[in-house]
């Protein structure tokens, strides 16, 4: 069954290209352009396995608070470029530094989405 990764991301181009490279025979991306796109989706029921979200955008940390609102124990990849802070406030379960290679992107989507809800 293939897992559902929720992606939000402000920047159009960067979305379109996240989308492409996290779309595999086991991942499918639901893009957000906005945290208010993501939360309306989730609202609307899409049932993420995983998030992968730019902390860098503008409402990035207001967006994650609002969605472990919503989600309990959905894994988080956040995407930085100033990813150390974020692991030490243990706000997102993985971290990929900016600028990233997608294959790099991919490997941590796929060993975040293979641990047990709950695990990370």
């Amino acid at each position: 069954m293939a897992e559902i990764i929720l992606v939000i991301d402000d920047n159009p181009l960067m979305l379109a290209t996240l989308g492409e490279a996290l779309t595999t025979d086991h991942t499918i991306p639901v893009l957000a352009v906005s945290g208010a796109d993501a939360l309306q989706k989730v609202q609307r029921g899409i049932a993420p396995d995983a998030v992968v979200i730019d902390l860098d955008m503008r409402e990035g940390f207001a967006v994650l608070a609002d969605l472990e609102c919503a989600m309990e124990e959905v894994p988080v990849i956040a995407l930085s470029s100033s990813p150390g802070r974020l692991l030490e406030a243990g706000i997102a379960d993985a971290v990929v530094m900016k600028p990233f290679e997608v294959g790099q992107l991919r490997s941590c989507v796929d060993r975040t989405c293979e641990q047990p809800r709950g695990a990370l």
